[in-house]
């Protein structure tokens, strides 16, 4: 089979959907339904992401170190963010995490299918479990410029209204 092409992975990407399915079948959204991301590869091999489950409450307080340890938590738990170095193995992209919110993740080697339809670009992961495979799929499409993108950027220029 051929190499994924690296140039095809370069640029912005929103994520569409992150849906994970289990060794029964079952289907789960791990941030719930439309949740939010974005995933952006440059040439020179750096790699970031976040995604956030969607409708996010605010913390009570601005500084994040005076919000309720319970609100902190939550915040955590609806958030994935991480950065990488990358490169394309195959039809596979290694990433070598530089830095995380998940402490555990720092200097560990993610590996990730890649397939291509259209422009919708799928990157997917296997989880050993006892009882199977667990599948991740996450579909990304190329991010719209500033302006024209989801709701995200629409709740931040909101934000910055109200500051």
């Amino acid at each position: 089979m051929k190499p994924f092409d690296r140039r095809r992975l370069i640029g912005a990407w929103e994520l569409k959907r992150w849906f994970v399915t289990d060794p029964d079948g079952a289907v789960t959204e791990p941030l719930g339904p439309g949740a939010e991301g974005l995933l952006v590869f440059t040439s020179d091999g750096w790699m970031t992401t976040t995604m956030t489950a969607a409708g996010r409450p605010s913390l009570s307080r601005r500084n994040l170190q005076a919000a309720p340890v319970n609100e902190r938590a939550a915040a955590f738990d609806t958030v994935v963010s991480y950065c990488c170095r990358w490169r394309v193995v195959g039809r596979a992209v290694e990433l070598q995490v530089v830095l995380s919110h998940n402490p555990a993740m720092v200097g560990t080697l993610q590996v990730r299918q890649l397939q291509m339809h259209g422009s919708t670009l799928t990157v997917s992961t296997e989880e050993a479990l006892p009882a199977g495979k667990r599948v991740h799929r996450l579909q990304w499409r190329p991010a719209r410029p500033p302006g024209h993108s989801r709701s995200c950027h629409r709740k931040s220029s909101q934000a910055r209204t109200k500051a």
